[in-house]
């Protein structure tokens, strides 16, 4: 549907612009295609442009359920909260460190929406952890409004990102207690197999590849990440050695869902980036717009083929930050 309406789009333009070189009149013919292609190009943003993803818990109607609800909404609320106010901060650090807290709050909430049962033990990081980020950012927001830079405004800034980085730790430390019986019962099974295979004569010991030197362990990850241009290094790096036991596939859905944006928008960039197909699947409108208005140029047609590639070739992480999480 989002194929044939794009081309659509394409014809309309291309058959304006050939007009536009063959003569017709401008006022009769040349603008009237315009105005259509660009209806063609709000409808189809308005129809496919990306929704934002929603979480809520599906219970039955009870006492305790509600209860569990109330805490699921207010840390729902306190997550938007933190989202929508980090285009406010102008501190380049101070950003990224808040976008790598959102993304394991994400993770966070999309659990609980799976085990809902977990939303008391989640109780510290929902009233106090989560709250208290808000609350901090809130007061760091209202305190840079003033454009203040005495030395007490420099100071008090330097202390609240200080905190952001204790409480950023207390989101991994509390995403690792609430997944704790999850891990204790994986650890129980594993026992349980490693005893059967070893009884049956099978060794459970990993055998060593010869080219053994070429694998990154945890102590060298560091210098193993730096040979790909420091991809995903600076949140694995704050958070490896709190999240070693985490089972990876509570994060697979999420970093899946930002390779298709990724990968998505790319592809809209290279092949209907004179449009700004891409623009508008992101949400940026304006440049979506203008893309519209000035693809007879050609020169939207040039920078969104290199945006298009630029995208395909980002890091997740990079992408994350620049176009999902604003």
């Amino acid at each position: 549907m989002f194929t044939f309406i794009s081309i659509i789009i394409v014809l309309f333009f291309v058959a304006a612009f050939a007009g536009f070189l063959t003569g017709l009149n401008i006022l009769n013919d040349f603008l009237p295609l315009i105005a259509i292609a660009f209806g063609a190009g709000v409808v189809s943003y308005a129809i496919f442009k990306p929704k934002d993803k929603k979480l809520k818990l599906d219970l039955d109607d009870n006492d305790n359920n509600k209860m569990l609800e109330e805490s699921f909404e207010n840390a729902l609320e306190d997550y938007n909260y933190i989202k929508s106010s980090t285009k406010y901060i102008k501190d380049t650090e101070l950003k990224r460190l808040i976008q790598n807290m959102q993304k394991t709050a994400w993770n966070i909430l999309t659990y609980l929406q799976k085990h809902p049962e977990k939303i008391p033990t989640a109780r510290r990081f929902i009233d106090y952890y989560q709250d208290s980020a808000a609350g901090l950012l809130e007061k760091y927001i209202e305190i840079e409004n003033t454009q203040l830079t005495t030395d007490n405004v420099r100071e008090i800034k330097e202390r609240t990102k200080e905190t952001l980085y204790g409480l950023n730790n207390a989101y991994t430390e509390q995403f690792e207690k609430i997944i704790n019986e999850q891990l204790l019962n994986m650890d129980a099974e594993l026992k349980v197999m490693e005893q059967s295979i070893k009884a049956d004569g099978y060794t459970t010991e990993k055998t060593t590849p010869k080219n053994s030197q070429d694998i990154p362990s945890i102590d060298n990850l560091d210098s193993f990440c730096g040979k790909r241009k420091g991809r995903h290094n600076m949140g694995f790096n704050q958070m490896k050695k709190h999240m070693s036991n985490v089972p990876q596939a509570l994060f697979e859905s999420s970093n899946t869902s930002i390779l298709k944006r990724k990968l998505t928008a790319g592809a809209l960039g290279i092949f209907f980036g004179s449009f700004g197909a891409h623009k508008f699947y992101l949400g940026k409108t304006f440049w979506g717009v203008l893309y519209l208005l000035f693809c007879w140029t050609g020169i939207p047609f040039i920078v969104g083929l290199v945006e298009g590639v630029r995208y395909i070739f980002m890091s997740q992480d990079e992408f994350f930050d620049k176009y999902i999480s604003k």
